[in-house]
């Protein structure tokens, strides 16, 4: 359950804190008020995508904090232990997000920092959000799919997901064999494009780091003289100096005197030392740098077979790497892919043999997923019958359409041959007639926008009680709808808000009535920023916002009455649902 939720610097609001009840929570104002935002706010919080016109002008930085009592949940236990924020003694699960302006997060879970990823896996435990819209994605096939899997439950979800790895696999397996099938002259010239690329690398016998070594000694080769002249000219003035005494000469002379020195006076002694060690590395040096003289090449005929191998070595890079390493690398693919199709048809007929296992394999999986599909069916659309006979709509007719398609390229199905995808061989459909007399017919060409909006609600009552997802998010699902049928929505969400945790945008009074806890938004300007504000309502100002959703800008002590009215007809509803419950 979300028990508080902090919000700074996110759209116009400057900071807002709220405390949500366990059961039915409502937020209310005038449209662009900015209800909107806070559940965008939730959103991130739990991973939601973040984009920088969210963040409030002139921040450097959003911040959303979420605080939620987290019982009975073990899975949710393990996992917050797997990633290494495991929850308190008492079950509090506090999430922070920060986002600077430049989209960077820094995501902390009981305090521990966490990748965004791991907030969005937080988030399937915790809250379910059916957005504004959220009832156009019953239009789609997939959705329809995902719902029905969903109400089947774990094994089939299990089931499409080990379907899902054996359909990769066998995917990867056709294209490899199809590649090896192709046009025999296509094969030839692969291979004499391979054998070619192979044997120029081959016959350049590269050496890992040569290129390298090659390079520092054309360096040397091309500085052969001056290192020369330098050496010379080191060894002259160090020992054989024309132009005067050496500085070996000259240091052997300074060690002669101070060792005259020394004898008076035994404080020269060190420094008759350090002279005697100057003098025998000098000499030393003098050795090394003759003998290094006279190493020194110059050699234009190897510094040109050095610049040819080099010259090779990089046509060689440009073809095929960036590197020796690189190259080697692509001589190893080309040998092992000219070795399968040198025995490509042995290869061939190990991959057949792994294709038509895989296909069996597909099949058998293919079909004991449409056995669950079609149970689970069967009994949804009886749920969503009596769901939808609560929410005004008790003649609705409703089926789930299961379909597959013939194919002689695709996998076993009982006596069929039948096409499939990675969800399995199945194609949904939901169809329905609203009216009686009428033929059932594809949902996406029939529903209006509230029939939807309803569908969507009932759909997500089901689920919830099977998911046991704390807490329901519902913003502005009255989308399309008035009358008896917003009372009956109305009345859902409240059965759902003994159950659940719900937190509700609305701009319809039916709903807003029901709430146990009632949040007034609204926009302020305060000096010269707009901020939002949220705050909860006593029983005389939820009165006069129920007037307000009631007779508009002007609110009189008729509609006042009138919302005082739908208030004990709400608690009283309320009280005997409880009952019922109990």
């Amino acid at each position: 359950m979300l028990q508080q939720i902090v919000v700074r610097n996110i759209a116009l609001i400057d900071r807002i804190s709220l405390e949500f009840d366990p059961g039915f929570n409502v937020l209310t104002g005038e449209t662009g008020a900015g209800k909107s935002i806070i559940i965008d706010a939730l959103s991130l919080a739990l991973g939601g995508r973040f984009s920088s016109e969210m963040l409030r002008t002139g921040a450097d930085q959003a911040v959303i904090e979420a605080v939620f009592d987290i019982e009975n949940q073990p899975e949710l236990e393990a996992y917050l232990e797997e990633v290494g924020a495991p929850l308190d003694p008492d079950h509090m699960l506090v999430i922070q997000r920060e986002i600077s302006a430049n989209a960077k997060n820094r995501c902390r879970v009981n305090g521990h920092l966490v990748p965004v990823l791991v907030l969005s896996k937080i988030g399937e435990y915790l809250i379910d959000i059916h957005g504004q819209h959220e009832h156009q994605s019953l239009l789609f096939p997939e959705k329809q799919l995902d719902l029905l899997d969903r109400y089947c439950g774990k094994a089939c979800l299990e089931l499409r997901e080990r379907f899902q790895v054996i359909y990769r696999e066998w995917q990867d397996r056709l294209a490899e064999f199809n590649r090896l099938r192709q046009d025999e002259s296509d094969v030839a010239r692969r291979i004499d494009l391979l054998q070619f690329q192979l044997d120029e690398i081959n016959q350049a016998k590269l050496v890992l780091g040569e290129d390298e070594d090659l390079l520092k000694e054309k360096e040397l080769l091309q500085s052969s003289e001056k290192l020369y002249q330098a050496a010379n000219l080191s060894y002259r003035a160090l020992y054989d100096n024309e132009n005067g005494q050496s500085a070996v000469e000259l240091l052997t002379e300074a060690e002669r005197m101070m060792a005259q020195a020394a004898e008076i006076d035994d404080r020269l002694k060190q420094v008759l030392e350090m002279l005697r060690e100057a003098a025998c590395q000098a000499e030393e040096a003098s050795r090394e740098i003759r003998g290094y003289q006279e190493q020194v090449q110059f050699d234009p005929e190897r510094l040109a077979l050095i610049e040819d191998r080099l010259d090779e070595i990089n046509r060689l890079k440009r073809k095929y790497g960036g590197s020796i390493a690189e190259i080697l690398l692509f001589a190893e693919k080309c040998a092992k892919e000219l070795q399968e199709i040198s025995n490509r048809e042995e290869h061939s007929a190990r991959l057949e043999a792994d294709l038509e296992r895989l296909r069996a394999e597909l099949g058998a999986m293919a079909a004991e997923l449409s056995r669950l599909r079609r149970e689970g069916a069967d009994r949804l659309e009886k749920d969503i019958v009596g769901q939808l006979a609560d929410l005004n709509m008790a003649k609705t007719q409703f089926e789930i359409k299961l379909v597959q398609t013939d194919s002689p390229e695709g996998v076993p199905f009982g006596e069929r041959t039948v096409e499939v995808g990675p969800q399995g061989a199945d194609r949904v459909e939901f169809m329905v007639a609203p009216n009686p007399g009428e033929a059932l017919k594809p949902m996406t060409k029939i529903a209006s926008g509230g029939e939807l909006s309803r569908m969507m609600l009932a759909l997500k009552a089901i689920l919830a009680e099977l998911d046991q997802t704390p807490t329901m998010v519902f913003d502005e699902i009255d989308v399309g709808i008035g009358g008896r049928t917003a009372q009956a929505v109305a009345e859902k969400i409240l059965l759902i808000g003994q159950a659940r945790q719900v937190l509700c945008i609305t701009h319809l009074p039916q709903i807003a009535s029901m709430a146990q806890r009632h949040f007034f938004i609204e926009k302020e300007v305060v000096g010269d920023r707009t901020q939002v504000t949220v705050r909860p309502l006593m029983m005389n100002e939820r009165i006069d916002e129920l007037a307000r959703m009631l007779g508009g800008a002007q609110v009189t002590e008729t509609t006042r009455q009138h919302a005082r009215e739908m208030l004990t007809m709400a608690e009283n509803l309320r009280l005997h649902r409880i009952g019922q419950i109990n």
